[in-house]
């Protein structure tokens, strides 16, 4: 029998939750005295990655960040540790339910998400956003962080109907004289993506905004804000903004509601809300036309502990890797997912050609 891998002499794996491009994120138990046990979600940075030290900045950064923010819409950091190996951990708390893109997906399968739902998860991450684009320094002064990164898989629904934001990898505090991001070059998911971000321009709260809108339209419709063939043609299509009107999908959708969307999808980011807070404010007023007597953060619960429990029937198992921690065969969708890799895109055409951005792959997209 294979003795449990335990990490920093305290933490216990116990099952893979998701795996990433460069991470993976494992579901653990800390346990203390007197029976205490609890679960927590650990984070490891890929070992194919670690000696690369741009990527190790970026784990480091986000362990750094995510530990400055506390705010019940955003997955808690609790401690960052390396092994023997030198394999990096974020452990951060553990979060049972799905993300928000394995919700709508799941839902689906049955009919369109309700709107209701969809404008709860809504609420609750832009809550947490505005918690970090007002996060404030010790003595008071501004120091807002920027999330840039705001999709589908990063968002996490929990089975008591708890929303929270997760992975701040990709997040910028404006008060650290660091860039983790090359220049000439964007970093995110390529389908949440601002116009002005696409253009070259510097990621701010207006841009996780719009991307709020955008993970809003698609959980709504069910179809890509943005779709090409290729990574170049959506990076030309979010560089048009040109938005497909939701009433084309939908036609039980609050006419306020397709205002707010089509708000935060505004091209020019003067022209979407002045900060997270008053978006999640306008969703909130939206709520009264949900059908009457109806309880939306309870339905979401209900709804993702349903999902959850029938994904839970799959089955997994696990051999050890030459850096002797499990690797499973078949990764269950888990209340910490891991998104898939973000892009990271080349703004100038090396040959000085062309100004239109030059992706570094431009496979055909699925």
């Amino acid at each position: 029998m294979t003795s449990p891998v335990i990490l920093d002499g305290k933490y216990e794996l116990v099952e893979m939750a998701g795996e990433g491009g460069m991470a993976s994120v494992w579901k653990a138990q800390v346990k203390g005295a007197a029976g205490f046990s609890r679960a927590v979600a650990i984070k490891k940075i890929k070992s194919e990655y670690r000696s690369i030290k741009n990527y190790t900045e970026m784990f480091i950064e986000e362990a750094r960040v995510g530990a400055e923010l506390a705010h019940p819409n955003i997955v808690q950091v609790y401690d960052f540790c390396v092994d023997p190996q030198g394999n990096y951990y974020i452990v951060m708390e553990w979060v049972e339910g799905l993300d928000l893109g394995g919700f709508v997906k799941a839902e689906r399968a049955t009919g369109p998400t309700p709107w209701p739902m969809v404008v709860v998860a809504s609420i609750g991450t832009l809550r947490g956003l505005a918690a970090a684009h007002e996060r404030r320094r010790a003595d008071g002064t501004p120091a807002p962080i920027v999330h840039r990164d705001v999709s589908p898989h990063n968002i996490l629904l929990g089975v008591n109907g708890a929303v929270k934001l997760t992975d701040f990898g990709l997040a910028r505090a404006r008060d650290r004289m660091v860039s983790l991001t090359a220049p000439g070059t964007v970093k995110g998911k390529l389908s949440y993506l601002s116009p002005e971000v696409a253009m070259g321009g510097q990621a701010t709260p207006a841009s996780d905004l719009f991307a709020m809108g955008a993970v809003m339209w698609e959980s709504l419709t069910g179809e890509r804000l943005f779709d090409g063939r290729s990574d170049l043609d959506v990076f030309k299509l979010i560089r048009q903004c040109v938005i497909r009107p939701l009433t084309a999908y939908r036609s039980d959708l609050p006419d306020e509601l397709i205002a707010i969307i089509e708000r935060a999808l505004a091209k020019d980011p003067a022209h979407r809300f002045g900060s997270a807070a008053s978006f999640a404010f306008m969703l909130g007023e939206v709520l009264r036309y949900a059908p009457p007597g109806a309880d939306p953060q309870g339905l979401l619960g209900q709804r993702v502990a349903e999902h959850r429990a029938q994904l839970g029937q799959r089955r997994s198992s696990a051999v050890l890797n030459s850096d002797n921690v499990p690797t499973w065969t078949y990764q269950p969708r888990g209340a910490a997912a891991v998104d898939p890799s973000s892009v990271e895109i080349d703004l100038a055409d090396p040959s000085g050609e062309s100004n239109d951005p030059i992706p570094l792959t431009k496979k055909k997209r699925d």
